[in-house]
């Protein structure tokens, strides 16, 4: 009985680890689009997985789904797509503004010819932290959300 409790438990705490990745838009290698910060920062925190996942979402165009779990370290800018809709505003918020800070936050256009609302979020420190998104039609900022997105950042 308690092997297999052991067992479940490391199956859970992998899983926590184990971000689920939004899709590329493009085909480039993860050598390719890694950023040249990479070069100067001790990733030597993260797993080979974490790594990968790292640099995939650098070169993401694709939504950020909800419960995507960012893994990045202190001064990296990371991009959430979210999708842009004619009169609604997205507010952030987040759970530890001494690990991220949110930044700019624009609509622009993606490769493929849609529509992103992209916010900039600047890891600070080491440490958990989330960041959730709530879009309100029109800016009527008590009005109650149509949507939230609660996306999580692992900074190494």
């Amino acid at each position: 009985m308690r092997i297999a409790i052991a067992a479940a438990a490391s199956v859970l705490a992998f899983a926590a680890c184990n971000p689920t990745e939004p899709a590329a838009d493009n085909a480039a290698t993860p050598a390719e689009t890694a950023p040249a910060a990479d070069a100067g920062h001790d990733m030597s925190t993260m797993d080979d997985s974490m790594k990968t996942s790292d640099t995939a979402d650098d070169a993401n165009t694709a939504e950020t789904p909800q419960g995507y779990t960012f893994h990045t370290y202190p001064a990296k800018v990371e991009s959430v797509h979210l999708p842009a809709a004619a009169g609604s505003a997205w507010t952030a918020t987040s759970s530890d503004t001494t690990l991220v800070e949110v930044g700019e936050a624009k609509d622009e256009a993606m490769p493929d010819g849609s529509l992103h609302h992209v916010v900039k979020v600047t890891p600070k420190a080491s440490g958990n932290a989330t960041v959730t998104f709530e879009r309100r039609e029109g800016a009527d900022a008590s009005a109650a959300p149509v949507e939230t997105r609660t996306i999580n950042f692992m900074v190494h």
